[in-house]
Parts: C-alpha cells; sequence; structure tokens
C-alpha cells in the first residue's frame, strides 16, 4: 500500500508520519514545506502546495493508492492572508481528491470542528457548518465528501516539531505562573496520535468509510478540565489554572455513524498514550 501524506511537518502531519513509519508497512512518502525538514533516509519529498501544477506531477510521479492531506492553514494566519487560505483550505483538497480519482486512489483529508460557530454544540455530520471566519469557510469549502473519499472532522492536541506552533499542548508546556482554564468552553477531540490510528485504520480495514465522519473522544471535557489534565499527565507542575467562565463556546461534535468499526478512547487514556509516545522520540 503505497500512502502519501501532505503536509508532513505539521502538527497532525508529523505525527501521522512517524506513526506510520513504526507502525505499518506502507511504502510511505511524505511532503514538506522546507527542504531541510525532510528526515534522513525517509521519503520526504519537498512540495509547495499553492502551486497546482507541482501538486499534479507530485502525485502523478508517486502514483499512491491513499493521500492523507493533513496541511492547513490555521486561524491568524488564514485571516491574514485570505487568497492563500482559500488555495490551500478550500481549493486543494478537491484538486487532490480530483487527481486520485483519475489514478484509482481515495483521499482522506482532515478538516476541523471550527467550521461551525460553537453556538449550539454536539454538532452532527448533517449539519451546515456556520463558522463566519476566514478559516472557518475555508475549511468548510475544503470538505470532500463524494466516494470514495474521506473528510475527518475533528478538533486536535498533540506535540509540535516547530518552536512557533500554535496548538494548546506546545503552548501549555511553554506556560508559567497563573494561566486561565475555560469551564464553559466544553470540547471532544482526539490527540494527533489517536488521529493516526484512526487514519491507518481507515486504510488498513475500514475501505468502506466514505463520505464526512466526526471523530470525537468518548466523552467531552472542559477546556479547564483539558489543561488540569495535561497537568497531572505530563507532571507540570509550574502553573497554576484558575477556573474562568467568562468565555462561553461549544463545538462539539456528534458522531452520528455506525459503520466506522472503530471507537476512540477516552480522553484520559489518550493523553497517557501520547505522553508514552512522546518518550520514545
Amino acid at each position: 500500500m503505497r500512502v502519501l501524506v501532505i503536509g508532513g511537518n505539521g502538527m497532525a502531519g508529523h505525527l501521522m508520519v512517524q506513526y506510520m513509519t513504526r507502525e505499518t508497512s506502507f511504502d510511505l512518502f511524505y511532503t514538506v514545506r522546507q527542504r531541510e525538514q525532510r528526515l534522513a533516509g525517509s521519503n520526504g519529498l519537498y512540495l509547495d502546495a499553492r502551486d497546482s501544477e507541482a501538486v499534479t506531477h507530485l502525485v502523478r510521479a508517486v502514483a499512491p493508492d491513499i493521500i492523507v492531506n493533513c496541511i492547513g492553514i490555521l486561524n491568524d494566519f488564514a485571516r491574514l492572508h485570505e487568497v492563500e487560505a482559500y488555495r490551500i483550505n478550500g481549493l486543494l483538497p478537491h484538486l487532490l481528491a480530483e487527481l486520485a480519482d483519475r489514478q484509482g486512489a481515495r483521499l482522506i483529508h482532515i478538516s476541523t470542528d471550527c467550521v461551525f460557530s460553537g453556538e449550539r454544540g454536539a454538532y452532527e455530520e448533517r449539519h451546515v457548518p456556520d463558522g463566519t471566519s476566514v478559516y472557518a469557510k475555508t475549511k468548510a469549502l475544503g470538505e470532500v465528501v463524494k466516494p470514495p473519499h474521506v473528510t475527518i472532522r475533528t478538533s486536535i492536541i498533540g506535540p509540535e516539531i516547530r518552536a512557533n506552533g500554535i496548538g494548546l499542548l506546545h503552548w501549555f508546556m511553554q506556560q508559567r505562573g497563573e494561566i486561565k482554564g475555560f469551564l464553559q468552553v466544553p470540547w471532544n477531540g482526539v490527540t494527533t496520535l489517536e488521529l493516526a490510528k484512526f487514519v491507518c485504520h481507515l486504510i488498513e480495514g475500514g475501505s468502506g468509510v466514505q463520505g464526512l465522519v466526526h471523530l470525537t473522544a468518548a466523552r467531552p471535557l472542559s477546556k479547564c478540565r483539558m489543561l488540569e489534565q495535561f497537568q497531572s499527565v505530563f507532571a507540570k507542575d509550574d502553573v497554576i489554572i484558575r477556573p474562568d467562565d467568562t468565555i462561553v463556546l461549544d463545538r462539539t461534535l456528534k458522531n452520528t455513524r455506525t459503520d466506522l468499526g472503530y471507537a476512540p478512547q477516552d480522553f484520559a487514556a489518550m493523553l497517557v498514550e501520547l505522553r508514552d509516545w512522546m518518550a520514545l522520540r
């Protein structure tokens, strides 16, 4: 099975590549934005994903059975670089799906809970995205639901390989002193390790799954409780978490599908597993 991971140096992508390298026998290729980010002895390929011709040439040359799209323009950067966000978040996934169709391949695309406004929570696959930010609108535009492809909506936490990463776990580990923990912001996403495991499940045993999938933890928890679990699992005693109820936002997802053949762990178990995985690096 030949797998191509687009965006192998981001928060989701780098752990996807690590997991597939360690735990599978895939013929694995992955792309990076800078040539020096390639791992020695691996099939890392430079790609400027803004260049449609370069994307087309690379996919044709690699000829994958599976394309996993982990690339994305996030939040503030999307707001400041709107055209690039539409190109990468909104149009690239559809180009990858078209290229996959031509080669008889399958696209697994990673989307986000941020396509929703957070006004109601427990969003099902049938609910229409109503987020208003550039990030929300471009990610919603990029969701590919036509067979045989899969779009995974989720929210992720995990380690970064870049010092300027903006992920919540990375941010938390850099903090000292008092920080706020939001009581009225529930979350039911997954770790990047759990995401990688689910993607491999789709590749190895879930070939019949297609369309839109919500990947969630077994139960939601507040962002405050999440930080408390970070603190406990990673033994970080130089922060004090102050509960705060001033922000109310609920982007939790609800999975209504019965055909996934996969049940994510609860968040506490995911976090312990992630800590142990990170210790192997």
